[in-house]
């Protein structure tokens, strides 16, 4: 618990201090979420999941940066431990189109892989654009690699496609669906997030989410479905 956290808090604070040496400071827009269960007694059990995501946006660029972490702990015993990292960078060419670049780097050693690089290119439109929805789809193609464990090491050209679509119902809740699959000979990794989100005042806020992770390739033994349900705090900065 104690390295999520610390990484989790590392990564907000590091980031803009990087991003702020080489992008105006206007135009950011930031979240970081952290949730914890914990219980005791019969049953002793220990979920964390911590998320940032920092995003700049100018006329002509978006830079937008995610990472998480998530750990699940059973007596002291680690039952599933997954870190992300992704760096997208936006160029818009109209007022709704714009052409993407993206690295991702994720690690989950319960599903199979120690880590998997991906780097890709395409193209990306904004579908609806309003105060109260907001939707966006993406599509592009690139290259993968990755490090299987007790296996040979992958390294594949991929397809991927993503979509992001915003509902504010009020002033003060949000919904959110994010969706997003990319894949190649080696295999397909697809994830779903439902998200709810409150404000309780102006830069907090709670979340209840729904993760849905599935890779079509995974060893024997493996579940192809990961699916966590998190309550988290959100601070907004």
């Amino acid at each position: 618990m104690k390295y999520i956290v610390t990484l989790f808090i590392t990564l907000v604070l590091a980031v803009p201090a990087i991003a702020a040496d080489i992008l105006p400071v206007n135009g950011w827009k930031n979240s970081a979420e952290l949730g914890a269960v914990q219980t005791s007694g019969n049953t002793q059990t220990l979920a964390v999941d911590a998320k940032a995501t920092l995003v700049h946006e100018s006329d002509t660029l978006r830079h937008t940066f995610e990472a998480g972490a998530h750990n699940n702990k059973d007596r002291q015993k680690t039952t599933g431990e997954k870190y992300n990292v992704s760096l997208q960078m936006d160029w818009k060419f109209s007022e709704l189109d714009y052409m993407f670049g993206r690295f991702g780097y994720e690690s989950d050693r319960f599903a199979g892989f120690r880590r998997r690089m991906s780097e890709t290119i395409g193209y990306g439109r904004e579908l609806i654009k309003t105060d109260e929805l907001y939707a966006k789809f993406e599509v592009g193609a690139g290259f993968r690699q990755s490090k299987i464990i007790n296996g040979p090491d992958k390294n594949d050209a991929i397809f991927r496609a993503a979509s992001h679509t915003t509902w504010k119902i009020s002033e003060a809740a949000k919904l959110s669906e994010a969706l997003s699959t990319e894949g190649g000979k080696n295999g397909w990794t697809s994830q779903s997030v439902t998200a709810l989100k409150q404000k309780l005042n102006g830069n907090m806020a709670t979340q209840i989410s729904l993760t849905l992770d599935h890779n079509s390739k995974v060893p024997t033994n493996t579940k192809h479905l990961d699916t966590t349900t998190a309550v988290a705090l959100v601070f907004d900065f």
